[in-house]
């Protein structure tokens, strides 16, 4: 759905050679001066040429926008650097389907190893439901940890300081949907001080969203990270206050012309009357 005052576009996919170019004539076209990406699976093109844009963008540097995109290289990255996270692999780490779930507990998730706009991952538990042989390491292999789930959502500056982080619960209801709720300050510590310490290992800046879960031994553990604006952004206005004060408007006029490449569904809601979207993501 559009806005009454916004102006939506089909883009081209982000790894279409013709994104870049189609994002920077919408940027001239528009008179646009701060572009907002809201969409992971376009975060590397507009990150990497983001120069040639010609204007302020919301996004973190080439590196760290590249690891984030990868689940592998982030689970490596987190690991090396003492954040928990759930045993890891790609399909080619194992022999088959039963030594991957051998591996793993006897219980493990599949999901794409490239972040996108979804978090959509599948839980098997037996070797039968698997094909291994048909398996390419475009997939992501994650140890199951069953327990409370958890999105941090934050804003960390490029200077780094800065405190803003809402911690939020999800929890499925009877009718199999998602309820998220705030976490009280108190009881969410351990969870957003780990959550911190995923973005400052992967080195990213900006709005971020990091999933998180407890299992049966309390400790949480980093399941996926968004270098960008997540799906429950929206819950937490706060922080495009901070990117909006982070990233003021240039001279003389003072006014505010954004771009946000693929907002997603959820945040639409709590953000349509502060932002004006311009290119809708496909």
């Amino acid at each position: 759905m559009c806005l009454p005052s916004a102006v939506c576009h089909l883009m081209p996919e982000p790894a279409n050679p013709g994104f870049l170019p189609a994002l920077a004539r919408i940027v001239q076209r528009y008179g646009i001066d701060l572009v907002i990406p809201a969409s992971s699976d376009a975060l590397p093109a507009i990150s990497i040429g983001r120069l040639s844009l010609g204007v302020d963008v919301v996004v973190p540097g080439p590196g760290p926008t590249g690891t984030a995109h990868d689940r592998l290289l982030t689970a490596w990255s987190l690991s090396s650097h003492g954040v928990g996270v759930p045993d890891f692999g790609v399909p080619s780490d194992f022999a088959d389907a039963q030594d991957a779930l051998d591996a793993m507990g006897g219980q493990l998730t599949l999901r794409s190893r490239w972040a996108s706009g979804a978090r959509v991952a599948t839980v098997f538990n037996a070797s039968d439901d698997l094909d291994w042989s048909a398996m390419s390491d475009d997939w992501f292999v994650q140890r199951f940890v069953p327990g409370l789930t958890y999105s941090v959502v934050l804003y960390r500056p490029l200077d780094g300081k800065g405190r803003l982080a809402t911690v939020l619960e999800e929890s499925v209801q009877e009718d199999t949907a998602a309820a998220v709720t705030r976490v009280r300050e108190d009881d969410a510590i351990g969870v957003e001080r780990v959550a911190r310490a995923a973005v400052r290992a992967l080195g990213l800046t900006g709005p971020l969203e990091v999933g998180i879960r407890c299992g049966a031994d309390g400790l949480p553990v980093v399941l996926d990270v968004k270098a960008c604006f997540g799906p429950h952004t929206g819950l937490v206005p706060e922080v495009l206050d901070a990117v909006l004060r982070d990233h003021p408007a240039p001279p003389p006029t003072g006014v505010r012309q954004q771009a946000v490449y693929g907002m997603a569904p959820s945040s639409r809601g709590a953000l349509r009357n502060r932002v004006a979207r311009i290119g809708e993501a496909r």
